[in-house]
């Protein structure tokens, strides 16, 4: 089994792979907490882009997903 530790809060992921403990985005390993809390984070912002444009998505969820591995919190 492959050990994975969460890149954000640097937890260990304990829940086996084929059971979806964790997220893989923009070569980032996260957990479910974190992927949560990043869900609950940028939902205001979504909301209030018209038209939504999934380019701006993508860019803007990277941005987020790199500062919070930078600061080791969301």
């Amino acid at each position: 089994m492959k050990k994975l530790t969460c890149d954000i809060c640097h937890k260990d992921i304990t829940t086996e792979v084929n059971g979806r403990g964790y997220f893989h985005m923009a070569n980032i390993d996260i957990c479910e907490d974190c992927h949560d809390r990043m869900e609950v984070e940028l939902k205001p912002v979504v909301r209030t882009k018209q038209p939504f444009n999934y380019e701006w998505y993508e860019r803007l969820m990277r941005d987020s997903l790199t500062k919070a591995v930078s600061r080791g919190r969301w």
